[in-house]
Parts: C-alpha cells; structure tokens; sequence
C-alpha cells in the first residue's frame, strides 16, 4: 500500500488546534503540488503491477480533496484493473456534486473509493457532517468518519455518532497535550461510541519489521515507513534506522501494521479505518493466535498477546461475531492453550478438519443473527472417522520408524492418528511416504497426512479446514463472503482458497 503525502500544505478550514490552518499556498505552490501528484500517477501506473500496489491513499498536511485535480488522479487510480482501494483523508469541506461528477467523469469506479472524515466541531455542525457522510455513503462509497476525543466535546460527538448511520464507523482519536489523563467515565464514553478506542490508550512500541507492506510517499520521491519516521530516499534506502520511534503514536503509525489484529478488524487495507465486520471468523492457534517459536530455554511461546484477546472480546461481545477455532489440535488441546478466550468462541474446525463443532452461541452474538440461525440447529457436531484397520497396520511400526503412536477417538470412532517423534527429531517426506506404503491402496486412498515437525498427523482424506468451515457455515447459515480467516501454515492454504473462491 502506498500513502501518498505530496507537498500540499494548505487548507480550507481555520481550526485553531492545526498549524496548516494558518499557512497559504501561492499559485505556484499549488502548481508544484499538482504537477507532483500527476507524476506520481503516472508512476503509480508503470509500475504497479511489478511491485504489487493493491491500495493507495492520500494523506495530506492539508486538506487535498477541495482541488480538482485530486479527484482527477482517484479517478484514474481507480480505474486500474489491479488497484483494490484508493482514498484519502478529509474535512469533506469540498462541494460533494461537482467532486463527485469529475471522479465519475474521468471514469472513477466507486466500489474502490475509500474515504476517512475528520469532523472538526469549530468548523461545521454535527448535522451538516453527518448529512455529509450519509451523502457519499448513498453513493457506494465506504466511509468512516470520526474525530479527536476532547472531553469538553462529549455532547457535541454523543449527537454526531447519533446523527450518523450506524453501517459507518465512528472514530475517536485520542487527545494529544492533555495536562491530565481520561477519566474512566470519559473513557467508557468513548469506548459507547468506538469499540476499538482502546487502542488509542494502549502503548504500542515501534516494530519496524511489523512495517511491511506499506510506504509514505512525499511530492519529492522521499520514503517513509508511516507518518512519524524519518525519510529516506529510493537509491540509498536508508542511511540509518528505518524507525527511531520508541511507540507508534497514532493510528496511521500503529493501524498500518500487517499483523493480525489489524487484519481481523479493518482488512487488508486496515489504514483506510473501515471495519470489515465479518459474520464469523476462524483462527488457527499455533503460529496465529500465539507465536510458533522458541523463547527462553528452549520453550515454545504459548501466550495469546492481551491485544488479541482485547480485538477477539470486541469482536465477540461489541460486534457480534462469532468466533471459532481452525486447528490441527484435537479439543481438548485447543481448550488447555487457549483458555483465556475459549468463552468468546462458539466451536470450531478441530484435529486438523476431523472434528467439527459448534457448541453454543453466546446470547450477545446471537443478537443480531436471529433472523439467519435455524434455532434448532445451534449445537452440532460431526466426525470424520477412519477405518480402524489403520490403526492396525501402523502400530507395527513404531519401532522399524522410531515413533510413538497416539489414537484419537469420539465415541469409540478414530477420528485422528499421530505419528510422534521424541526429542524433537522431524519427519520428512520420504519417511511418510514410506510409511503410507505399507497400507493397502484401497485404505491410502481413504487417508491423508501432513507433517507438523515431530508430529506426523493422519486422518481422513475428507477432512481439512475448508470442508469445516463449509459445514459450519452451512449450519447457521452464513454465507462465505461474509467471513474471514486467518492461519499460518500449508493446512491452511485449502481453508484461504475456499474463501477466495467463493
């Protein structure tokens, strides 16, 4: 994603809080400002498809929106076949007809506009920004709009969040040079009219490896990784650290990271600040919801981070999303290692596909989706078993291959078979394959099996991911374009493409 700055300056609002307030740009200026913006454009359309830009946004000092030519280069940003997003921030201090008909006019496609508002109460009314926002959203167009967190402004952003339709995202940006700190009855305030406030009061330190996947861009070619680090320019990378920020201090800085909670809330463009609000989202464990890596003495990193369990709670309880478990861990694992969250799901993809369950809808989920859940069908459950003479033929050969066999079971149905290695040797395809040789063809081909590490797992060839969350999706009736995913692994490939394709 590329974050186009350019050197505009200026803008139509005189708030007093804003230094561009009080700066003006000369003919010339503006000249020089729009003659970068179609280079860069230009660029943008050379090169694109080579380096793999999907989405652009403009982020100016200013506000860029009022001028034509903006709209002109959305317009034709837009209109390329491998751009998925292009926006801007903005006042929406511009005339909204006359924008709109020269981004419609140079062939803007609507469905990619993103645009996130700022509401500036010294500026304009509640009413007048809401109407505003209803305006473009009746377009097509994906908004969010929101504003800083002055307590002083409570009332004035309790009437605008009412004002505003409930679809668009109302955003509080946290008060920066406040002389005291919230009030824990400011905080909740806020919190009533943006669930993800709470990441405005959360330090995040800086993480420059986190940063990948997007870059600022000024009107002279210079670089940066967000808004708050230091220049660098395209020949000479940089000359020193990428990031000498010690935290991430506002959200194009900690919103633009390619990690999961970003992910999971606004996307795959989440600097647009748009939620996805998805109907269900699975998760894998092992190297999603905890880091698959060895720390201190050799020991494996089994915590969930409090920012995933903070984004799950939000999603669960604010938002209404059901949640469930993609794992190759049989149950009773995946409860053991994930019990500070396990009440805000509702089942899960278990044994790597083989045990599928739902095993209860919390009420506050269910709020929401009354209309779509067959009431009857909200706790299920099913196996795909394997035919015990597998277990038959690979006990013998524990000790020819050096492994420990382990049987899972439900109701006396073998459901799962791990091949484990001790002191943490691993498998390789070659030994797998020469295990599989020895059972007939007629039960290798009822079977498959992957290889995590020391653990080679076996279980029905009908069983994966995918077909889980089909069947769950089936069960309560949500339909797949309206779920999300996310894993680490080659188990998790089949689960990705089931929702790409469909």
């Amino acid at each position: 994603m590329i974050l186009y700055r350019g050197c505009l300056k200026s803008c139509n609002y005189n708030c007093s809080y804003c230094p561009f307030s009080k700066h003006g740009m000369s003919v010339k200026e503006l000249e020089k400002d729009k003659k970068q913006w179609f280079a860069f454009i230009e660029s943008l359309q050379k090169q694109a498809e080579k380096t793999d830009i999907r989405a652009m946004m403009v982020t100016p000092y200013g506000e860029a929106l009022i001028h034509p030519w903006y709209w002109e280069g959305l317009a034709k940003i837009s209109g390329l076949s491998w751009i998925e997003a292009v926006g801007a921030q903005t006042n929406l201090g511009f005339p909204i007809s006359k924008s709109f008909d020269i981004f419609e006019k140079c062939g803007g496609k609507h469905k990619k506009l993103c645009l996130w508002a700022t509401f500036h109460p010294e500026m304009t009314t509640a009413r007048e920004f809401a109407y505003k926002c209803r305006k473009i959203a009746a377009k097509g167009v994906k908004i969010s709009a929101g504003a800083v967190g002055e307590p002083k402004n409570l009332k004035l952003l309790r009437q605008l969040r009412w004002e505003l339709p409930k679809e668009i995202y109302f955003w509080i940006n946290k008060m920066e040079g406040m002389k005291r700190s919230y009030t824990d009855d400011e905080i909740q305030a806020f919190l009533d009219m943006d669930p993800y406030f709470y990441r405005e009061l959360q330090p995040h330190p800086s993480d420059a490896e986190e940063c990948t996947g997007r870059l600022f861009i000024e009107g002279d070619g210079r670089l940066r990784l967000c808004n708050i680090s230091p220049a660098f320019q395209t020949e000479t990378k940089s000359n020193g650290r990428l990031c000498s920020r010690k935290r991430c201090s506002c959200y194009l800085a900690y919103g633009g990271r390619k990690n999961l909670v970003n992910q999971m809330l606004f996307g795959p463009w989440p600097l647009f600040r748009i939620p996805r609000r998805p109907k269900a989202v699975f998760l894998d464990i092992v190297g999603t919801l905890y880091p698959n890596r060895k720390e201190h003495a050799g020991c494996y990193t089994r915590e969930i981070s409090q920012e995933i369990q903070d984004a799950l709670s939000v999603l669960a309880v604010k938002e209404k999303t059901l949640l469930f478990f993609a794992t190759t861990l049989p149950y009773e694992d995946a409860r053991k290692r994930c019990r500070p969250i396990w009440h805000l799901f509702s089942g899960g993809i278990f044994a790597g596909g083989a045990h599928i369950l739902v095993y209860g809808i919390s009420m506050n989920s269910m709020i929401n989706m009354i209309d779509m859940i067959d009431m009857h069908s909200v706790q299920k459950e099913y196996i795909y078993d394997m035919n015990e003479v597998v277990v038959k033929k690979l006990e013998p050969l524990q000790r020819m291959f050096h492994f420990r066999m382990l049987v899972y079971r439900k109701r006396r149905r073998c459901y799962k078979i791990t091949l484990f290695r001790a002191h943490g040797k691993s498998w390789n395809g070659e030994e797998a394959e020469a295990i599989m040789a020895y059972l007939p063809q007629s039960l290798r081909n009822q079977v498959r099996y992957f290889i995590e590490e020391s653990c080679m797992q076996v279980l029905s060839v009908e069983a994966d991911k995918a077909n889980g969350m089909q069947m769950i999706c089936e069960w309560l009736h949500i339909p797949v374009s309206d779920i999300f995913a996310a894993g680490d692994s080659r188990e998790d490939l089949k689960m990705m493409q089931f929702i790409k394709e469909s």
